[in-house]
């Protein structure tokens, strides 16, 4: 039985062990079956997304500190690489609750 290159890719960078884990977790899930029961069915969000998320989790505990929408982009570029214009740090520090746009 052949697996799609992207799993084999996955069992390369994890490691056979860690990915027969993962694997046995997943089929034990009964929400991931397919209707025919023969397929796992796994959906994850693009990192991109998640990247987002963490982001803004990081900007709001910056917010409730008390740091400034400058020291807030300085921040975020020195420890998270992202160069935001303040104009995006001040919308998104406008907001009580950052969301994962």
């Amino acid at each position: 039985m052949g697996l799609p290159g992207v799993w084999l890719a996955v069992v390369r960078e994890i490691g056979y062990d860690r990915f027969m884990a993962m694997w046995r977790i997943l089929d034990r899930s009964v929400q991931l079956r397919s209707e025919s029961e023969s397929m796992i069915e796994v959906q994850l969000r693009r990192l991109s997304s998640f990247n987002r998320f963490q982001r803004n989790r990081f900007i709001e505990t910056l917010v409730a500190s008390g740091f400034g929408d400058r020291e807030i982009r300085e921040m975020v570029q020195a420890q998270l690489g992202e160069k935001l214009s303040l104009s995006h740090i001040s919308r998104l520090a406008g907001r009580r609750k950052v969301t994962a746009a």
